[in-house]
């Protein structure tokens, strides 16, 4: 007798395991009986379920593809609100001017050592700064977003992201 509850334990547990189970209601036994009932009430990992970010399922991500110049899609003038775009104010220290071989900021310059592709709008530069008479280098995340209006600019140290829109193409007079 005691080795048939022992199979029956054991069956109830895999079919739990498995998710077969079926009701919790055992028996008429609405918090079931033995083990099986408990196996079924045991909450769930919030990571397990609030993982939006899939760290902890590993996901392949595409080798970063090495690149000579800063892509088309970066390129241009961006500004962190609508007046850095006016060309006729002298007080846009918002507004970066994004070329194929630099970035030139309000008091500074910087020249991309390397440039790699992370993702279909995205890359990573190691950027080599000067302004005011001091030089630093700094790794910063460029993406692109809100298809092609918004350009994200994320460096580590400081920690800081921006967010610029493209602005609009100034008409040039012959």
């Amino acid at each position: 007798m005691r080795r048939i509850s022992v199979s029956v334990l054991t069956a109830a547990l895999l079919l739990t395991a498995c998710g077969g189970g079926g009701s919790e209601k055992a028996g008429g036994n609405e918090q079931g009986s033995g083990a099986s009932g408990a196996a079924a009430s045991e909450p769930v990992d919030d990571q397990a379920t609030g993982d939006t970010g899939n760290a902890l399922v590993p996901v392949a991500l595409p080798s970063p593809t090495k690149l000579s110049a800063i892509p088309a899609p970066f390129q241009g003038r961006w500004g962190l609100v609508p007046n850095d775009c006016d060309p006729a104010r002298a007080d846009n220290k918002g507004l970066v001017t994004v070329a194929a071989n630099r970035l030139s900021f309000y008091e500074s310059r910087a020249v991309p050592g390397s440039i790699a592709q992370t993702g279909p709008q995205r890359i990573t530069a190691t950027l080599a700064f000067s302004g005011e008479g001091q030089t630093w280098t700094k790794q910063a995340v460029l993406a692109i977003q809100d298809d092609g209006r918004t350009l994200v600019f994320d460096q580590d140290d400081p920690p800081s992201s921006l967010r610029y829109q493209r602005c609009p193409q100034q008409e040039t007079t012959p």
